[in-house]
């Protein structure tokens, strides 16, 4: 585990391209990611870096639910998951009809 860990949102739809309209709210849950550009086994900022930089990836249950930010699976399911970070909501401050 290090410090490079980061989530976010990527090509997010906003835009209803169907009524050419923005969306009023959309809400997403963000999940963990790996930079691959430093390692370590806990979070601080001591670690060294990854030489070369590895890939970016998604943090996977693996199969140990000890693992950070997974749980055993929601509604008594047998699996382990990676749980959201967070949640990011975006909302509409103003707009015309429609864009162009």
């Amino acid at each position: 585990f290090s410090p490079d860990w980061f989530s976010g949102v990527y090509n997010l739809p906003l835009w209803n391209r169907e009524t050419q309209t923005w969306y009023k709210t959309v809400e997403v849950d963000v999940y963990p990611w790996d930079a691959g550009t430093e390692q370590g086994k806990d979070y601080n900022l001591s670690n060294p870096d990854t030489i070369p930089h590895g890939a970016i990836s998604a943090f996977m249950p693996g199969d140990t639910e000890k693992r950070v930010f997974v749980s055993v699976g929601q509604a008594g399911l047998p699996f382990l998951q990676v749980k959201p970070v967070g949640v990011l909501k975006f909302e509409l401050q103003e707009s015309i009809n429609r864009c162009s």
